[in-house]
């Protein structure tokens, strides 16, 4: 909880500094000082050396490309929406998600202009122009999400590959959530800890900020209030607890399992899938264990009959045929591409 706290007064104070030096009460240097006088484990300098945007006032809106900012091998990036930012119109080919803190911000699409507050977190999926600014006292973290993380992590919002009635069912211009979350202290945690981990070096901060991301979802999922732009559809109640339950659940998900927790017969739980996606709990559930193993073959050096029992295949032969099948490549070739990928 010290730490947390820590990393929201951090936050307050990068604003107050950004402030100051818009103003002319600090010079560059001066402010640069300040950051690298942080306290210890807080490297806030990398958040003001992105990339600049390409485009510009007078040229065609940029689009944002995640390979430039989002580090290789991370699935997310998280950084402090510089407050004396002027707004410029852009798309990018990841999921942003826009969470204000304190203060208050205003984000604008082609045809809607939406003031957040406290608690408020607004999620804009890939393809969306949008421009987004706020107030000088806001503290407003960007979370840059690759499509992976939720295919893999938490197909509650996208669906597992073939269910596409996730919160996005046609992602593209204008698809966007609104959450709202008000004063409820597990999702500012969260946030904080995401932030915390993205302005430090610990070995294990990517799997650290994937499931504090992981989990934030769930939250707002579980407690926020949803708003969804006119390209947006949410799930059925049913559907979405079912998939949330292969996911999370998908070494031992027995589709008896999914119907118990629904309260529903089994035939009602293959009718929801049938009619919602077109997809059997046994397609869906295979596909959820290959998504799993891929995170497993990413991530630890189990072997590959370990990762096969962990994910819920009874037999290694059985896993790397349908690996195989699924994804194109072995398991053992697959966790070498991704190992070169990411430089391991």
């Amino acid at each position: 909880m010290k730490q947390i706290r820590e990393t929201e007064a951090f936050l307050r104070a990068l604003t107050v500094w950004e402030g100051e030096l818009a103003g002319g009460k600090l010079t560059r240097e001066s402010f640069l000082a300040r950051l690298r006088d942080a306290p210890e484990g807080f490297d806030a300098l990398r958040w003001y050396r992105l990339p600049p945007p390409e485009g510009g006032e007078t040229g065609a809106a940029p689009e944002l490309d995640g390979s430039r900012l989002i580090v290789s091998g991370d699935d997310i990036s998280v950084s402090k929406h510089v407050s004396t930012d002027r707004p410029f119109s852009h798309t990018h080919n990841f999921y942003e998600m826009i969470a204000v803190l304190d203060g208050t911000g205003w984000n604008t699409l082609a045809d809607r202009e939406d003031t957040l507050s406290r608690g408020q977190l607004f999620l804009l999926s890939p393809g969306t122009m949008h421009s987004f600014c706020c107030s000088p006292d806001a503290v407003v973290l960007n979370v840059l999400i690759r499509e992976p993380f939720f295919r893999s992590a938490f197909p509650a919002l996208l669906g597992v590959r073939g269910a596409p009635e996730g919160l996005f069912a046609r992602p593209g211009e204008g698809s966007f959530l609104l959450f709202d979350m008000g004063d409820d202290e597990e999702s500012r945690e969260l946030l904080l800890l995401l932030a915390r981990e993205a302005l430090g070096n610990r070995p294990n901060r990517r799997a650290a900020m994937n499931g504090a991301l992981a989990l934030l979802f769930s939250v707002l999922l579980d407690r926020g209030t949803v708003a969804a732009g006119e390209n947006a559809s949410v799930y059925g109640e049913p559907l979405r607890r079912i998939l949330d339950y292969l996911t999370s659940s998908c070494a031992e998900a027995t589709i008896e399992g999914a119907a118990e927790r629904l309260h529903f017969s089994t035939r009602h739980v293959s009718r929801i899938l049938h009619e919602s996606c077109g997809r059997s709990f046994t397609e869906l559930l295979r596909e959820a264990r290959v998504a799993a193993a891929c995170r497993l073959l990413e991530e630890t050096k189990l072997p590959v009959e370990e990762v096969a029992r962990a994910v819920g295949f009874s037999e290694g032969g059985y896993f790397i045929r349908v690996f195989r099948r699924e994804k194109g490549v072995t398991p053992a070739a697959f966790r070498a591409a991704a190992q070169a990928k990411h430089n391991i």
